[in-house]
C-alpha cells in the first residue's frame, strides 16, 4: 500500500517550493502506480511461459486482446509504430492503450522535469557559467561519444555554481567522461569503481587519449568546431578501486588520492554516467548526508539489479534470497515505502519503446522457439531445472523451430528430439497465430518500460524533496533513441 504522508521529522524542514513541487511529484507518482498496480503481473510475466501460462488469455487487458485477435498482424503492427511515434489517428483498443500508458511517462513540465536548455539557463540564474562543448569521437563508441559531450560541459558548469574543488564519477569504469572533465575544463576528477581490471585497463585507455587529445578533441563554440590546443594538465584525472555503499566517504577517498589537497577544503560535484543497479541510489543517499558533496548530477541504468523491498504477494523468484538486504535501491522515498515493482517489471523498464518504435524491431523468433521448447519441456520432462545460459545464442543459428528444438534438445540432453508424437510437432509448428500473439504480446507489454522507468525515477526525485533539497530536477539529458536511459537526475546544495 502506497503511503500519502512525508515523514514527521522531514515535514518541518521543507520550504514551501519543495512542498509545492512535491506535493505535484506524490499525486503524479500515486497516479501512475493506481494504473500500473493491475498491470503488474503483465510487466513481471517470463516470456519464455507465454504459451505454458497461457499468457495472451491471462494477462492482456480484455478489450485490447478482443480487438488485437481481430486484427492482421502487418496492420496491428504498423498502427504500433504510429502509437508509439505519439501519431495517433483514431481511437481504437490499441490507440487507447498506448495513450493510456503514455500519460503516465516522466515528461518535460518545465517543473521537475527539464530540458538541458533548461538546466543551462537554471545555472545562469544560479550564477554560474555555462561552458562550451568538447566533441570527442575517436576511443569511443558514437554512443558514449554523445553522451560525454552533452554530458560534460553541464558537470563543468555546475561546478561553477557549486564551488567543487573536484569531481568523482561513481562507477567510472573506463573513465571516459572524467578524462573529458580535466583535459577539456581543467576540473580535478576521480574515477572511482570496483573492479580493479577495469581501472588498470582505463588508465592504459586514459593515457593514450591524454597524448593524442590536441588532435581528436574539437571544441565546438557558436556553431563552429576548433581543435582544443595543446597545453593540458594530465595529472589531474586520478583512479581509486572502491566499492561504493551509502556509507563510503568520498571526501577521504579523494584527499587520500588527490594528496596536495589534502589540507584544503574539499568540496565535491557528485557525478554517474549509467550507474548501475544500487549504485544510483547509494550515491544519492552519499550526498544528501555529507555536506562536502555539494552537487549530483547522475545517469541511473540497469534497474534490474537494484534491490527492492519484498511483498510475499509478488511472486517474484529471483528475490527470496535477498530478504536481509537493509540498503534497498527501490523505492526511496517514505511516500512509497512498502511497493514492490519485481525484477522482471524492473528488467522491463530498462528497455527503451522509443529506439525499438524508431527503428521498427520486433522481437527476435528465438522468443517464439523459447516459449514452444517449454511446451514440450512441461509436457514431458515437467520437473527438469533449464539454464537459460545453456540456450544463450542458438536461436540466431536455426532457421527454424525444428532446427532450434534439435540443437536445445541436445544441450539441454533431454533426449526427446524424433521421440514426440507426429500431432504434437505439427501443432507446434503451426507458428503464425502463435507468432502474432507473441509479437502483440511483446509490443503490447513493452508500452509499460517507461511506465515503471519513471516510477523508478520519481521516487529517487521525491527523495530528494523528502530530504530538504530544492535545487532538485529530472533532466532529460540525452535523445532517447541514442541513449535509452536518457534521464538525469540533478540536484544542488
Amino acid at each position: 500500500m502506497v503511503l500519502t504522508f512525508l515523514s514527521k521529522k522531514i515535514a518541518p524542514l521543507i520550504s514551501s517550493t519543495i512542498m509545492d513541487n512535491s506535493s505535484k511529484l506524490r499525486q503524479q507518482l500515486d497516479r501512475t502506480i493506481a494504473f500500473l498496480t493491475p498491470l503488474l503481473s503483465l510487466a513481471n510475466c517470463h516470456m519464455v511461459e507465454f504459451f505454458t501460462h497461457n499468457h495472451w488469455e491471462k494477462l492482456m487487458p480484455t478489450d485490447l486482446r478482443l480487438y488485437l485477435d481481430n486484427c492482421d498482424i502487418d496492420d496491428a503492427v504498423q498502427q504500433f509504430w504510429k502509437c508509439a511515434k505519439k501519431e495517433h489517428n483514431g481511437y481504437d483498443e490499441l490507440t487507447k492503450w498506448t495513450l493510456a500508458c503514455q500519460s503516465h511517462y516522466i515528461n518535460i513540465n518545465n517543473e521537475y522535469c527539464i530540458s538541458t536548455n533548461d538546466l543551462q539557463e537554471k545555472i545562469k540564474s544560479w550564477g554560474g557559467d555555462v561552458r562550451h562543448k568538447v566533441r570527442i569521437k575517436e576511443f569511443m563508441t558514437s554512443k558514449k561519444s554523445y553522451e560525454v559531450e552533452t554530458m560534460s560541459h553541464l558537470v563543468a558548469s555546475l561546478s561553477s555554481v557549486t564551488g567543487a574543488t573536484h569531481c568523482v564519477e561513481a562507477g567510472g569504469g573506463k573513465g571516459h567522461l572524467p578524462v573529458a572533465l580535466t583535459l577539456a575544463y581543467n576540473l580535478p576528477s576521480l574515477t572511482v569503481d570496483c573492479d580493479l581490471q577495469t581501472i588498470n585497463n582505463a588508465q592504459k585507455r586514459v593515457k593514450i587519449i591524454q597524448k593524442q587529445w590536441h588532435a581528436i578533441a574539437k571544441r565546438i563554440q557558436n556553431g563552429s568546431e576548433e581543435f582544443v590546443g595543446k597545453n593540458i594538465n594530465s595529472n589531474l584525472h586520478r583512479f581509486a578501486v572502491t566499492f561504493i555503499t551509502k556509507d563510503t566517504d568520498l571526501t577521504e577517498i579523494v584527499r587520500e588520492n588527490f594528496p596536495e589537497n589534502s589540507d584544503d577544503d574539499v568540496k565535491l560535484l557528485l557525478t554517474g554516467l549509467h550507474t548501475c543497479g544500487n549504485l544510483g541510489p547509494a550515491s544519492l543517499r552519499i550526498f544528501t548526508s555529507h555536506e562536502t558533496i555539494t552537487g549530483v548530477l547522475n545517469v541511473p541504468c540497469c534497474y534490474h539489479l537494484l534491490h527492492e523491498t519484498l511483498d510475499d504477494q509478488l511472486f517474484d523468484v529471483f528475490q527470496r534470497d535477498q530478504r536481509d538486504i537493509l540498503d534497498y535501491g527501490f523505492p526511496m522515498a517514505e511516500h512509497l515505502r512498502g511497493l514492490n515493482l519485481g525484477r522482471n517489471a524492473r528488467m522491463l523498464a530498462s528497455q527503451s519503446i522509443d529506439r525499438v518504435a524508431y527503428n521498427q524491431n520486433l522481437p527476435d523468433k528465438s522468443l517464439l522457439y523459447r516459449a514452444s521448447l517449454q511446451v514440450i519441456i512441461k509436457s514431458y520432462q515437467p520437473d527438469l531445472p533449464v539454464s537459460e545460459g545453456k540456450l544463450k545464442g542458438i536461436g540466431s543459428k536455426c532457421k527454424d523451430f525444428d532446427e532450434y528444438f534439435k540443437m536445445a534438445d541436445s544441450r539441454l540432453k533431454l533426449g526427446l528430439y524424433g521421440n514426440l508424437p507426429e500431432n504434437h510437432l505439427k501443432d507446434l509448428g503451426n507458428t503464425d497465430e502463435k507468432w502474432k500473439k507473441i509479437v502483440l504480446f511483446y509490443l503490447t507489454r513493452l508500452c509499460l518500460a517507461q511506465v515503471i522507468e519513471s516510477v523508478i525515477l520519481m521516487d529517487r526525485l521525491l527523495y530528494l524533496y523528502e530530504n530538504g533539497f530544492d535545487n532538485v530536477y529530472l533532466v532529460k539529458l540525452f535523445d532517447p533513441v541514442l541513449s535509452p536511459r536518457c534521464h538525469a537526475i540533478v540536484a544542488v546544495r
